[in-house]
């Protein structure tokens, strides 16, 4: 089977189920995984569709973002991964923004249920991760509020934005729909990333959460520049991915590799 012709097949596939998976494809098509991979690799390349880890998805016609609860399935192993990382940096009487992504609802998930320490004070977009730390002990959670992005399960527009700027954050930690090597993470919406920037203007220090699916690709509306960050936690495996943020003397903490 020619290429072309094998990848038609993984498009009406991708039609179908609105998903596919690598080694699905492989078995169906008779392929090795590898050569699934430079498949889905040139027709996201085209735009026809959008990579997840271990496969693909339909991109969304209008560029948005796909809804949470679709998000939150996806990748989960290495969210989690990034999270039990990030939690390393929060302590006992720390003021946090965590934004509305699902590794930044992972983070809020990994807060201890009971905090015996001096209270942590989250500030969130993030209408499920404030959802997620209700009744904690020792953790104070503010909702931004704000314009409800009810796919996104997030608050955006100037109330949330402003909200963030009532706040001096010792710590910022977000994530993106995609991060491009060169110019930083960039986001679906120009609102999603206004309220990023508010984020993180408001805080000390700020954390990229990244994992390998957002590594090389580029959403329409740009976050910020690599040394915006003071760190960058990611499964990503590819030195070349990371050199922009070490060059900008940002930390970068490998999960693949437990640097």
């Amino acid at each position: 089977m020619i290429a072309r012709e094998r990848q038609s097949r993984i498009l009406s596939a991708l039609e179908g189920a609105g998903s596919v998976s690598v080694t699905r494809l492989a078995e169906e098509l008779k392929v090795t995984d590898e050569t699934i991979r430079r498949d889905l690799t040139k027709l996201a390349d085209e735009g026809l569709l959008v990579r997840t880890h271990g496969g693909a998805m339909r991109p969304d016609p209008d560029g948005r973002d796909a809804p949470f609860a679709t998000r939150r399935s996806m990748n989960v192993e290495s969210k989690r991964a990034i999270a039990r990382e990030a939690l390393r940096l929060i302590e006992p009487g720390d003021v946090i923004g965590i934004d509305a992504s699902t590794t930044g609802f992972e983070l809020a998930r990994q807060l201890p249920l009971r905090n015996e320490g001096a209270p942590i004070t989250v500030v969130s977009n993030g209408l499920d991760v404030i959802k997620v730390l209700a009744g904690r002990d020792g953790i104070s959670a503010y909702s931004t509020g704000g314009i409800l992005d009810e796919e996104g399960t997030s608050f955006l527009g100037p109330i949330a934005e402003s909200t963030f700027r009532q706040f001096a954050l010792k710590r910022a930690f977000l994530s993106c729909k995609a991060f491009d090597t060169e110019r930083g993470p960039s986001e679906a919406s120009p609102d999603h990333a206004a309220v990023k920037r508010a984020m993180l203007n408001a805080a000390e220090e700020s954390v990229l959460l990244a994992d390998s699916t957002k590594y090389g690709e580029r959403a329409n509306f740009f976050v910020a520049s690599p040394d915006s960050f003071s760190t960058l936690i990611t499964d990503l495996d590819k030195q070349e991915g990371q050199d922009a943020f070490t060059g900008a003397g940002v930390i970068v903490v490998n999960t693949s590799n437990g640097e």
